[in-house]
């Protein structure tokens, strides 16, 4: 073996190395915040049956992937005690003693609850649906809305402007501010209300309910005129370690239709288009290499979403329709790139998309 094999493999290693640290550092967020409801809830840091339960399943998983059991116990240790020191650490809330309301008792509401509840707010949910369990129902909207220091309405996109608007007929005095994936059909609601004075802006989160925090993703927040919801909102959610960026609010949708929408459409078009190949699933997982795994991971990922929300954002976005156009055009271009027998079309893609996107690798 060459020296220059040996480095490489060494930058293998690095690469590997680094996405260890990467997932180590999410895995302490996580337990930080895991930390942050314990002490809500009064339980107690350690918890010696739960820290059994990892080790077994580290043990059983160590078998399954031919590691070393001891080094697998040595590994989780470290990441154990690594827990319980960020979670006996002081955490900040910044909410402490303020009334929060939450409209919307899904799945992005109970993390919107959480979320505010471990930083200090006393958090109230209001849903026609039902309670959310750990929370005090409203049953009288309007009321609680006047009375909350923030309000937060995380309910379903379809029915989101509705509960805007009963929020916004209470005159709340405190701040407002909505988590919808698309902004047009309330555009105009949120713009009407900062201008009759409410303290209204419009965030959204770039990442599901299944994130613990906030921490290292990217949230929108899209002013609406009230210059004080904006900061509130920035600091919420830029205190609990998110990337906040701001964005018009008229630009919004056009710009989601790119990073949230053609996400979905291209994913559930390798899903469509591999489901019509009509080979078993179980059969091409046997034969594939990494593109085959991380397409196929990202369909079965955004299979396994809300349905109702997913199709929402296709819906309910004005954008969508250009979007799919452009699709069509990019699918045109590169069956003629593919089946020509001249090779310079096809390379000229590639090549294209490494400028725009990145990349060293030839």
């Amino acid at each position: 073996m060459t020296q220059a094999e040996i480095e490489g493999l060494r930058l293998d290693i690095g690469a590997v190395d680094d996405e260890i640290l990467r997932l180590v550092a999410r895995r302490m967020e996580m337990a930080r915040e895991v930390g942050r409801t314990k002490r809500k809830c009064g339980a107690d840091i350690r918890d010696q049956i739960q820290e059994e339960r990892v080790f077994g399943a580290a043990a059983e998983r160590a078998a399954e992937l031919g590691l070393a059991e001891d080094t697998a116990l040595r590994i989780v240790r470290v990441l154990i005690e690594g827990a319980v020191e960020v979670q006996e650490g002081t955490a900040d809330d910044p909410l402490s003693g303020s009334a929060a309301l939450v409209v919307g008792s899904g799945r992005m509401g109970a993390w919107t609850s959480r979320f505010l509840s471990n930083r200090g707010a006393n958090v109230s949910v209001f849903d026609t649906k039902g309670a959310l369990d750990g929370y005090a129902n409203v049953e009288a909207l309007d009321g609680a809305a006047s009375e909350a220091d923030l309000t937060v309405v995380a309910s379903p996109l379809g029915t989101a402007s509705e509960d805007l608007e009963r929020v916004f007929s209470a005159r709340p005095s405190g701040i407002v501010f909505d988590v919808c994936s698309v902004k047009s059909h309330i555009k105009q609601l949120l713009v009407d209300a900062a201008g009759e004075g409410l303290k209204v802006t419009s965030v959204h989160p770039m990442f599901g309910p299944s994130s613990p925090t906030p921490k290292g993703e990217n949230v929108l927040v899209c002013s609406c005129g009230s210059h004080e919801a904006d900061r509130v909102a920035k600091e919420l959610f830029g205190s609990a370690g998110a990337n906040v960026s701001e964005v018009p609010l008229e630009r919004h949708d056009q710009l989601i239709a790119t990073v949230l929408g053609l996400p979905h459409l291209v994913s559930m078009l390798f899903g469509k288009a591999t489901i019509s190949s009509e080979s078993p699933c179980e059969r091409l997982r046997g034969l594939q290499g990494p593109s085959f795994r991380r397409l196929s991971g990202l369909a079965r990922d955004t299979a396994l979403e809300s349905r109702r929300v997913y199709h929402d954002i296709q819906r309910l976005n004005p954008s969508t329709r250009a979007t799919l156009d452009l699709m069509s055009t990019a699918l045109e271009e590169l069956r003629s790139a593919a089946l020509s027998d001249d090779p310079a079309e096809f390379r000229s893609m590639m090549d294209e998309q490494k400028r725009y996107f990145g990349g060293g690798r030839q």
